[in-house]
């Protein structure tokens, strides 16, 4: 096969796909007016509301708000804060009017953003729009106040407003900036990540190649994860360029999402595709076990088994399998990536069989390396020749092993390359140019390793974070692992479950300038809470007894783990909280 990828990470798409231009791929896909196109499902008083959007009648919205955007006078180029406080089918409707014109939505992630957050990247981008519905009017005033020249829209205005004579349409060149989607910050600052539209029809080609789709096939997405993440954003946009495809899309996660999943599942005309994280399944189990799920569990379990349920975010381990399978009788198909890689850059292969899925996930949970221990999470193979990816040593220039490949099933980082990628950060070349090494986007700073499967082909395993590592002795110990075996020593020697606590691990230099200091938190259930002081006792005592040199902790606080949506452990935050505590004695 040839090699399609050169040092500038572009991709020649035209070598993989007949393409005419963007707004025609758009345009073509919305043809059929009476076709429908996207469900809206909100909730009012614990009762679903559903609303239908026509093919049709979401293109004349977006042709309205393609309207007021020149009206307002907006150029190509321009970005526009998308300031929604829920899944809204405004979003996409104002995202497609942005590929009509060139405009550039920004993501501003309602869960976390207050009114200083939103200011702060509308300075970073420059963005010239502030674009918000009902729950973000509180801010729309008084951020025009910090920034003069800012242009305000509703954006429920055009439902009253006409579109004008003819149609607009415009199309930007592949490398134009497309969208502008922050990261969550769970290891740091968030970036800006500049997307191109390269990236976003690099993204369609590797979900038609994954799923096997032709343009003509019928779709279902499902969609509940915030669309201010790279998740729904990808996957709406896949949604938006097939004539054949519904949108589902829920106004937020509730205990209602699994009626949707169920109600959904019986209209389904073909493939059904929804996205979940380890966190969602988790939920259901603790819905079935108090009784409380919104449908029966057999009603469930049928519909489950007829929806490809794409796993990532975090790591897919025993309890997420054994889940799935409880639920859906089946495994998922395990995906990776972030929000620089435009979504998803490894992923099971479809046509694997289910034997071949559970014994990939088995060989990573007990593989190791050199006589240690290396229990790695099953992510899936590289979506050639849609991108690439290797393990490498080191990613640092200088560091001994840069660039340098590992051998299989040695862990080290983990690099890709594609045209999916974004193009930079916004307004930060420094870190821009940090990622990329040598041709390679070096930023998921991600520990792997791979082995080969039945057939002979690499597949990849996720082991760590290199910023959750302790650095105990010259080694590394990743936090996931030493929460882990801590957790179980817990269990046993107290006789609890995974239910009754959860426990997390950071390393904090507290008494050594080289040698990290092992610091647990514990979030403890009303059942095991009488056990606090025992607990204590045992792991600063006699676990180190029972636990690996690495994992011995030296710190134990009580408290509640802050966790992201995705249900990943805020790092930063837990060590800013923990070193707080420290420091109060």
């Amino acid at each position: 096969m040839i090699d399609l990828y050169d040092l500038s990470n572009k991709l020649p798409i035209s070598a993989l796909s007949p393409f005419a231009g963007i707004s025609e791929e758009y345009a073509a896909a919305f043809s059929d007016a009476t076709a429908p196109f996207l469900y809206f499902w909100s909730q009012a008083e614990g009762t679903l509301e559903k609303r239908l959007f026509t093919r049709g009648e979401f293109w004349r919205l977006a042709q309205t708000a393609a309207a007021l955007y020149r009206e307002l006078g907006l150029q190509r180029g321009d970005r526009v804060i998308h300031g929604f406080s829920g899944n809204s089918p405004y979003d996409l409707i104002f995202r497609l009017a942005g590929a009509m014109t060139g405009c550039v939505p920004v993501t501003i992630n309602w869960q976390a953003d207050d009114r200083e957050r939103i200011s702060t990247k509308i300075s970073l981008t420059g963005a010239r729009l502030f674009l918000y519905d009902q729950g973000m009017e509180k801010h729309a005033a008084s951020l025009r106040q910090d920034h003069l020249d800012l242009l305000l829209l509703e954006a429920g205005d055009i439902d009253n407003h006409e579109a004008g004579e003819g149609e607009i349409s415009f199309s930007p060149a592949l490398d134009d900036e497309k969208m502008v989607i922050f990261t969550s910050g769970t290891t740091g600052i968030p970036k800006g990540a500049s997307l191109s539209h390269r990236s976003y029809l690099a993204n369609r080609l590797t979900f038609d190649g994954y799923f096997n789709l032709g343009k003509d096939d019928l779709l279902d997405l499902l969609l509940v994860n915030p669309l201010h993440h790279a998740n729904s954003s990808a996957l709406s946009d896949w949604g938006m360029r097939r004539a054949g495809t519904i949108i589902h899309l829920v106004e937020r996660y509730s205990t209602l999402y699994w009626q949707i999943l169920a109600e959904t599942a019986k209209i389904r005309r073909g493939l059904l595709v929804t996205a979940l994280v380890a966190t969602h399944l988790d939920f259901l189990d603790n819905l079935h076990e108090a009784g409380t799920l919104p449908v029966d569990a057999s009603f469930l379990r049928d519909a489950l088994k007829q929806t490809e349920i794409l796993i990532g975010s975090a790591p897919v381990g025993p309890k997420t399998i054994a889940n799935m399978i409880k639920y859906s009788g089946r495994l998922p198909l395990v995906r990776f990536g972030s929000t620089e890689t435009c979504l998803q850059v490894l992923a099971t292969p479809t046509a694997m069989s289910e034997e071949d899925r559970m014994a990939a996930f088995e060989a990573g949970w007990n593989h190791s390396y050199q006589g240690e221990k290396t229990t790695g999470y099953y992510i899936g193979r590289e979506h050639y020749p849609i991108n690439r990816l290797k393990i490498v040593k080191a990613i640092d220039p200088g560091d001994p092993g840069y660039m340098l490949p590992c051998e299989v099933g040695q862990p080290g980082y983990l690099v890709t390359q594609g045209a999916n990628l974004m193009t930079g950060y916004v307004a930060d070349p420094e870190a821009t140019q940090e990622v990329f090494r040598q041709g390679w986007y070096t930023g998921l700073r991600d520990i792997a390793f791979t082995l080969p499967g039945r057939d002979g082909e690499l597949d990849y395993y996720w082991l760590a974070r290199d910023s959750a590592m302790l650095i105990r002795g010259g080694a590394n110990y990743s936090f996931a692992q030493v929460a882990a075996e801590l957790s179980r020593a817990v269990r046993e020697e107290f006789k609890l479950t995974p239910k009754d606590f959860q426990l997390a691990v950071i390393g904090l230099r507290v008494t050594s300038e080289h040698d990290d200091s092992c610091c647990v938190t514990i979030e403890l259930t009303a059942k095991a809470a009488p056990l606090k002081d025992k607990i204590s006792e045992f792991l600063l005592t006699r676990a180190a007894k029972l636990v690996g040199k690495g994992s011995r902790p030296d710190f134990i606080r009580f408290a509640a783990i802050p966790r992201s949506f995705k249900g990943e452990i805020m790092y930063g935050q837990l060590k800013k909280e923990f070193s707080r505590d420290i420091d109060a004695g």
